[in-house]
């Protein structure tokens, strides 16, 4: 019997040494990462001064959850305000389709968006980040884009978990086609948004309502059941943290003992067949980069137009520092997010 040369034992070898890595997991040793390359130099201020928050504790009971969305929420708000200054945008509080909502205008309205209006569904954990701190990413896209943007303030845990948010957004869906063409319309929304823009839209499709003719989802939180892999290899890399603790105590609270892996509270195990067009956005440092790579990918799989941007150094969300100050990434992304509108609803 002759002997296997060495030339074809080493590749099943280290195949065999691969795979058994890949699923007993690995130890990484202790490094430091510097600022990386090429970054602009308004980002590179911002990444070099920025300082990771401690964890916060999971509060024990409602009026704590309470307490802590309001403690949370007022540096947004803050920001919200700053942003409106800045940007020369205003906004309307008003209730439509029985739902709070802001109506965000810009100084200049783009002749494309004259008559329309783009809906948009804040972040936050799906706890955090309602109120006026719902505003900052409509501000953004109104001042960059030129567009009129409903903001919807949905009902949040710890009073109104799932499906509550997405019943809202799908009331404002129903009532705002009443006027407009859906196909020259689109929701968009980052974090816990762009799961609820998707779920929004898997919802719409459920109903057998006419569908968006595009989406923006930002940097998403796809998956509430399971750990994708960016959550785990960015940790501190990203001053989000980390998903044990706050974070996944939010998933909990907003799933409110429903099924983790019900498409409409991750989107990530939804059956595809047609839906819109869809643009993502995410960064190499974002702790959310792999659920939003996973959703990029069953859609394409499915044969659904969609791009995917990925932005160097990037932490979660950081293409929204755009409403605070000039910031050549966030005019980048929303160069990009413009495009795709044109492309597909103006």
């Amino acid at each position: 019997m002759k002997t296997k040369s060495l030339r074809s034992v080493i590749p099943a070898l280290l195949f065999s040494l691969s795979s058994t890595a890949a699923f007993s997991g690995m130890e990484l040793q202790k490094r430091t990462v510097p600022t990386p390359a090429g970054i602009s130099v308004e980002f590179a201020q911002l990444f070099e001064n920025r300082v990771t928050p401690p964890a916060l504790p999971v509060p024990n009971n409602t009026a704590e959850w309470l307490a802590l969305q309001a403690q949370f929420d007022a540096p947004g708000i803050k920001m919200a305000q700053q942003g409106l200054e800045r940007l020369d945008v205003t906004y309307e509080a008003k209730q439509f389709a029985g739902v709070d909502t802001f109506f965000v205008t810009p100084k200049n309205i783009a002749p494309e968006y004259k008559d329309k209006w783009l809906v948009h569904i804040h972040g936050g954990a799906f706890v955090f980040g309602g109120g006026e701190s719902a505003l900052r990413e409509a501000i953004w896209v109104a001042n960059r884009l030129g567009a009129q943007v409903i903001s919807i303030d949905y009902r949040q845990p710890p009073l109104h978990p799932f499906p509550a948010a997405i019943d809202d957004a799908v009331a404002v869906w129903k009532e705002l086609i009443k006027t407009q063409s859906p196909e020259s319309t689109a929701i968009f929304g980052t974090s816990a948004g762009g799961n609820i823009t998707l779920a929004t839209t898997l919802k719409i499709q459920e109903l057998d309502l006419p569908a968006p003719g595009a989406l923006f989802v930002g940097t998403p939180a796809v998956d509430l059941k399971e750990t994708s892999d960016s959550w785990l290899t960015l940790q501190g890399l990203d001053p989000l943290g980390q998903r044990e603790g706050l974070i996944e105590a939010t998933f909990d609270l907003y799933a409110d003992g429903e099924a983790l892996d019900n498409p409409l509270i991750s989107p990530i195990y939804a059956d595809i067949d047609e839906f819109p067009p869809t643009i993502f956005i995410s960064g190499t440092r974002d702790l959310l980069l792999s659920d939003t790579v996973r959703m990029h990918r069953l859609l394409r799989s499915e044969g659904v137009e969609t791009d995917l941007h990925i932005y160097d150094g990037q932490s979660h969300g950081d293409y929204l520092n755009g409403i605070l100050f000039d910031m050549p990434e966030s005019e980048d992304a929303i160069n990009e997010l413009g495009q795709f509108f044109n492309k597909h609803i103006n």
